[in-house]
């Protein structure tokens, strides 16, 4: 699975932007998260000791786009069902 986040700044003076999301975290044996792959890295990891939980902070400048992209792999037996997805 995978998808991105896209900001971008339509002022015309830089702003402060500070993006707070989580990926997927497995709390049972059979359900594994794997090939994490997050691009920019976060700012801080495991925000407020919550596992998963992921922020950037960056000044964007006027007319300016920032991409963030989070990949990763889950895997689970057939049989198993998993809400959220």
């Amino acid at each position: 699975m995978g998808y991105k986040i896209y900001v971008e700044n339509i002022k015309k003076v830089p702003v402060k932007i500070k993006i707070v999301e989580s990926i997927p975290v497995s709390t049972t044996d059979k359900v594994k998260i794997k090939n994490i792959k997050i691009t920019p890295p976060p700012t801080e990891k495991n925000l407020w000791d919550q596992e998963g939980v992921n922020m950037w902070e960056f000044i964007l400048p006027p007319s300016q786009k920032k991409e963030i992209s989070i990949e990763f792999t889950i895997t689970y037996p057939k049989d198993f069902r998993i809400s959220g997805l």
